[in-house]
């Protein structure tokens, strides 16, 4: 048996029985009938083409078992151990669409081969998120964010799927008996959205760790930024900055306040431009 944790790519072996390999191929076809000289169908297409990834020669990739697959099957058997019958039955291999990633090993070696052996998944890994429902409208697919790892580096992520806005209300809350109305239970509503990572080696080893999302909701570009505590409120509405001339003199000068982020908001008003000065108070 494998390892939690181990990689398995095609052509390797997924486990052993009576110590013959059952190695890995892709596809989305489980072997469920004998291949044989003769054969046709998208299975035969489906072993050539693992073959023909693995370095076997000798036939077409096609629909079709020819002498030359049999041949190149008895070459695969010769290379895995097996007897070389040049026919490939079910059970001969594990199919999956890619490389698989160990999640938990149950079948124990020298046990009867029953039941479930193993389970795994993908090799890519995800950040996974329950956002507020209440920011649903901050997040589609294609929406960029950046995250903080546990040793304080970011990758870059891209959100790949948003989920459908959930409950953790307690089911319970709703038996009958004294109390005071109060399920007890968090009900607040998340939405689980899904991040892709490119750069998989900027996760470094983290396999299963907490991380800081920041989402890129907007984005706006050459535009005037000032601290927020700069802003002075206005009687009747509205803000103002004041505005320090070269001379010291301070100007309180109205302003229309854009987009909020990272601590600065954005700013246009007349007179202002890039590197005006504003008072901030201490």
């Amino acid at each position: 048996m494998p390892a939690e944790g181990d990689v398995i790519e095609r052509g390797d072996a997924v486990y052993r029985v009576a110590e013959q390999k059952v190695p890995l191929l892709y596809g989305s076809i489980p072997f469920y009938r004998q291949l044989q000289e003769g054969s046709e169908g998208a299975d035969v297409r489906m072993l050539e083409k693992n073959l023909a990834a693995l370095g076997y020669t000798g036939f077409t990739v096609d629909d079709e078992y020819t002498s030359g697959t049999a041949d190149a099957v008895r070459d695969w058997q010769d290379d895995l151990g097996r007897e070389e019958t040049g026919t490939v039955r079910p059970g001969d291999a594990v199919i999956a669409e890619g490389a698989r990633r160990v999640a938990d090993v149950r079948a124990v070696p020298g046990a009867p081969l029953s039941g479930a052996v193993l389970t795994w998944t993908g090799t890519e890994r995800v950040v996974s998120v329950d956002l507020d429902a209440q920011y649903e409208d901050l997040v589609h697919k294609g929406t960029k964010a950046t995250v903080t790892l546990p040793d304080d580096t970011t990758v870059q992520a891209e959100v790949t799927e948003v989920g459908t806005p959930t409950t953790g209300q307690d089911a319970g809350a709703s038996g009958g008996g004294s109390g005071n109305g109060s399920s007890g239970g968090d009900d607040k509503a998340t939405l689980p959205v899904e991040l892709k990572v490119a750069e998989q080696k900027k996760l470094g080893s983290y396999q299963a760790a907490s991380v800081d999302v920041s989402l890129k909701a907007e984005t706006h570009e050459n535009v005037l930024v000032v601290p927020i505590n700069a802003l002075v409120a206005r009687q009747g509405g509205g803000y103002a900055v004041d505005v320090v001339r070269p001379d010291g003199e301070v100007r309180r000068t109205p302003v229309e306040v854009g987009m909020f982020a990272d601590s600065m908001v954005e700013i246009s008003g007349k007179g202002l431009t890039d590197g005006t000065v504003v008072g901030v108070p201490r």
